[in-house]
């Protein structure tokens, strides 16, 4: 028993010692680890510089810049390397010109950063990736001669290109903070120039699909843009491929997705979709102001399109325009050598127009784009478009199964309804603006037959004696003045009534004839407790220097005939009537004569005898 104790202890100082050992050991392994980790790592920072040159980077830089371009490039700045947290080198001040001997700028970039990997290094590659430009300006220049600074890479110089297998790389590309800047000297343009542009380019290679991101500011509103091809250098050797692009902003929306290339004639065949949510926001963008007064509604366009050559076709278009829905087909025709025609119909469910203001904006200035744009449009554009409607309102008409067509030729713009009903009759007419310019007024021609003409009358807010029945009526009436300035008193013209078999409401002709003969002033409101019912009315009226006067009046009955003329002058709204009633039934023969004046409807008649006074 006790020399099994003694083995016992023994036993313990051997474990003991041994993991003493141990312990020492492993300090010691740790503190060589360590070493060897900074001696490792010392070695890595000095190496490394050696084995990667600024120089060959520089060059590698300037050949890829010159590959994308077709330009030459120059690298000022010295290039900086570092490898934590991981290699990256960053190149200043870089430089694109064209090639040839009057060297046009073509880019200016304050930076570039990009990634490279230590094993390509180590075999001598200095393959660059993740290719950042930081704050580049592009120059895109149109010369008076019509060149372009800009020239075609050697990959896109042959539409060969298209199908070559290069397996070339491209590579990704970022932008941030760029700026673009185009001028035309052709044109005489002022030239577009656009700040805060970010995104990226990502391209594998040649053969690759192609895809780009970008956004930027532009008129106060943050706008993006995507573009996606299969087959890019397809496109760019001006081959038909499949293409998808969109541009999203808060003014509208924009998307397209078929086929499509970039020959001199550019093709394109597919979906598109443009949608803005407010038109007045989308003008104010456009404008750069938001003074004119436009209805708070959207518009958007969803259709199959295609262009070949000059033209362009909407199919299955589906358009809305605030609470109006129209399906249909658009035609635009762009010649070279005669005018840009526009075509097509469209069919809308209803049209509402009371929603536009109810005054017309002031005239914008001749410098603004909106009325250059739409003065180009009147002296330049051919249009013809066929337009149905089944509802419209308009102020206080309500016009259903409308039929119209709108023609723009030479300057000459006119709107015909071939067809509508209003009011249980059937309404025609032409609208006209003047030949002259959008700010010289226009005329309005109407023929509304066999309708409820005291439908009529109740939609325009007429009260008293007003002839109703069946018959037609003929309104014609201009304005030398610009239409959004024209009030009534700037309208000539003229206006033709005709009746069969009709009354005039709220007349009692045996009263009026009683108090005519009495000889003393009365209301008119005193002989409105009948109607006057008659064979013919014929009234024929005329618009001149802010007076509407009436030319003739004319009521036929079997009971006696009404005939009155005068003036409604437009700066009190007073009246000054003539009048003679026939009456069939008087024994002399002799027509009873008055004057009526006041205001209607509440005017006051006075007979002839009371302004002559007794013999």
């Amino acid at each position: 028993m006790q020399g099994d104790g003694k083995r016992i202890n023994m036993k313990r100082h051997i474990l003991k010692a041994s993991g003493a050992l141990r312990h020492r050991l492993r300090g010691r392994h740790v503190a060589w680890s360590a070493a060897a980790g900074v001696v490792l790592a010392i070695g890595y920072n000095a190496a490394i510089p050696l084995l990667v040159s600024t120089t060959d980077v520089r060059a590698t830089m300037e050949r890829m810049l010159d590959g994308w371009s077709g330009g030459k490039s120059t690298i000022s700045g010295k290039p900086e390397i570092r490898f934590w947290p991981e290699p990256e080198v960053t190149l200043p001040s870089v430089k694109i010109v064209s090639r040839g001997p009057e060297p046009r700028p073509l880019a200016q970039i304050d930076r570039i950063t990009a990634s490279f990997s230590l094993l390509s290094a180590l075999r001598g590659e200095s393959a660059l990736d993740d290719i950042t430009l930081v704050e580049p300006t592009i120059t895109i220049e149109r010369r008076a001669d019509g060149t372009i600074n800009w020239q075609k890479p050697h990959w896109l110089t042959a539409p060969e290109a298209a199908t070559q297998d290069d397996g070339s790389p491209f590579g990704d590309i970022t932008i941030e903070n760029g700026r673009l800047s185009i001028s035309d000297a052709l044109s005489g343009d002022s030239g577009i120039d656009l700040s805060g542009i970010a995104g990226t380019v990502k391209w594998p290679s040649y053969t690759e699909r192609l895809s780009a991101q970008f956004s930027l500011a532009l008129g106060g509103q943050q706008v993006a843009w995507a573009f996606v091809c299969d087959r890019p250098l397809a496109l760019f050797a001006r081959r038909s491929t499949p293409i998808k692009t969109s541009f999203t902003s808060v003014p509208l929306t924009l998307s397209f997705e078929g086929i499509g290339n970039l020959s001199l004639t550019p093709f394109a065949s597919g979906h598109l979709q443009f949608s803005a949510s407010s038109l007045p926001t989308l003008v104010a963008w456009y404008r750069g102001s938001a003074d004119m007064a436009l209805p708070p509604a959207g518009v958007s366009i969803d259709a199959k399109v295609t262009t070949g050559g000059k033209t362009l076709k909407l199919d299955e278009l589906q358009l809305t325009v605030g609470g109006a829905a129209a399906t249909g087909v658009l035609d635009v025709t762009l010649p070279g050598g005669g005018s840009p025609h526009i075509g097509g119909t469209l069919a809308f469910d209803r049209i509402d127009l009371n929603g536009l203001p109810a005054y017309m904006p002031a005239r914008p200035v001749r410098s603004d784009r909106l009325w250059k744009m739409a003065e180009s449009y009147i002296n330049g554009w051919r249009t013809d478009l066929r337009i149905s409607a089944q509802d419209v309102l308009a102020g206080p008409l309500h016009l259903e199964d409308l039929a119209t067509g709108v023609m723009i030729d030479g300057g000459r713009a006119l709107l015909d309804i071939g067809d509508s009903t209003y009011a249980g009759g059937r309404l025609t007419g032409r609208a006209q603006l003047s030949t002259k310019s959008l700010d010289n007024g226009g005329r309005l021609q109407l023929t509304l037959k066999d309708a409820d003409f005291a439908a009529v009358f109740a939609d325009f807010g007429l009260k008293g004696p007003m002839p109703v029945g069946n018959g037609i009526l003929n309104l014609d009436v201009a304005s030398a003045r610009p239409l959004w300035e024209t009030t009534t008193g700037d309208l000539s013209g003229h206006l033709t009534y005709s009746l069969r078999n009709g009354s005039l409401s709220d007349f009692d002709v045996h009263a009026f004839t009683d108090l005519v003969r009495k000889g003393d002033f009365f209301s008119l409101s005193q002989a409105s407790d009948a109607s006057f019912d008659f064979q013919t009315a014929d009234l024929e009226a005329s618009f001149a220097d802010r007076t509407a006067r009436l030319d003739r009046a004319r009521f036929v009955s079997p009971s006696g005939t009404i005939s009155v003329t005068g003036i409604v002058p437009y700066r009190n709204g007073s009246l000054a009537f003539a009048g003679a009633l026939e009456d069939a039934s008087a024994s002399d023969g002799q027509p009873l004569r008055f004057f009526v004046g006041g205001s209607w409807p509440n005017a006051v008649v006075t007979p002839l005898a009371a302004l002559v006074g007794p013999n």
